[in-house]
Order: structure tokens, then sequence, then C-alpha cells
């Protein structure tokens, strides 16, 4: 469990800061995502939106200043049962990813995550670590499971979650207003810890 210290930075996660090599040896920092990342991200997702039709914002439509989104990261970290992170290769963040549960009692046994990564950085590891210490952080918060939500369009991320233990729960059929003015589904996917 992540919570945030009285300076709104967050403490230390049981899986996060770490190290790993991608697949071609060079060396990723995963780290809690803090509030001086704030004016990066709002260069970075715009990028994401721009190189790929797999996130929930389309190009130009992301426009939250520094401050908006440093609050956000803020109230994301304080939450009860929250983790944020980056990737960052040569001090800069390629990948973020993150995961929360609801505060109700009825809903605190499992959480709900999702990540991002620039495009130049697929296929070299990261998004199947960032989603291996989504796992141990949730399965050590007592989850019963962890859930995300994936376009049906994304076959990569459908085989790594799959790859992960995650299996299809859900279907939203014509949930999503794809780029090219089409309509696809999201896929409600989930990895269970207990029965």
């Amino acid at each position: 469990m992540q919570n945030t210290t009285d300076k709104g930075k967050p403490n230390s996660s049981p899986v996060l800061p770490t190290t790993f090599n991608l697949k071609d040896g060079r060396e990723c920092l995963l780290r809690p995502m803090v509030e001086d990342d704030a004016k990066e991200l709002c260069e970075f997702l715009p990028r994401t939106h721009e190189e790929a039709d797999f996130v929930n914002y389309m190009p130009g439509e992301f426009n939250k200043t520094v401050k908006e989104e440093r609050e956000f990261i803020r109230n994301h970290n304080g939450k009860p049962c929250s983790i944020s992170m980056v990737a960052e290769m040569d001090g800069r963040i390629v990948g973020i990813a993150g995961g929360a549960s609801l505060e109700f009692r009825r809903f605190v046994h499992h959480a709900e995550c999702g990540l991002v990564i620039l495009k130049a950085f697929w296929g070299q590891g990261i998004g199947r670590k960032m989603m291996e210490c989504l796992i141990d952080w949730s399965r050590a918060a007592g989850h019963r499971k962890l859930y995300l939500k994936v376009f049906d369009h994304n076959e990569r991320a459908i085989r790594l979650y799959d790859s992960l233990g995650f299996v299809e729960e859900a279907r939203l059929k014509g949930d999503v207003l794809r780029g090219d003015g089409t309509y696809g589904d999201t896929i409600i996917m989930a990895r269970f810890f207990v029965g």
C-alpha cells in the first residue's frame, strides 16, 4: 500500500524502486511517481495519445496544466491503497503505470490498474515489468483480484495480460470510438489471487 507523507511524496512501495535490463541490455528504472514529474508528464501523455489508438484520450484532448497534473498525482498518491510509477531511461519518463482500490468497503478487495509506454519502447519488457510490479503490489495489499480495461484492437497488450494470468471477465460492445471513426469493444480482464 502506498500512502503519502506530510509533504505529499509517496512512501516506499513494497516493489519500488527497482531497476532491470531491457531486452536490448539497457537499464531501466521503475520508481514511484512524484509531483515533480508533472511537467514532464504534461509532455509525455499527449505524445502517447498521438502514437497509439489504445489510450483513453484522443490526440489533442489532453489539456491539463502542470498544476492540475501535480494535483492529480497528489490526489492519486494520497488514496489509502494506490500506487503510481514511472519507467525512466536516461533520466526521462518512457512509461507510466498505476493502480488503486475504491475506498468503499464493498470494493476494497480489488484494484484497477493501467499503463502506457512510449511506442519507441514497446517490446522491450517495460510493460511486463510494470505489470509484474502492479501484481506484486496488489497481492501485498491483500486484494482478491487486480483488473484492467483494454481496447479489443490492442492485441499486443492483450497477449501480455493473458501471459500474466489475466482472464477476460467482460466485454463492453461498441464501447470505444477508435481514431478511424469505427467503434470497438472494451475488454475487462482480471487476475485473481484467491478463489
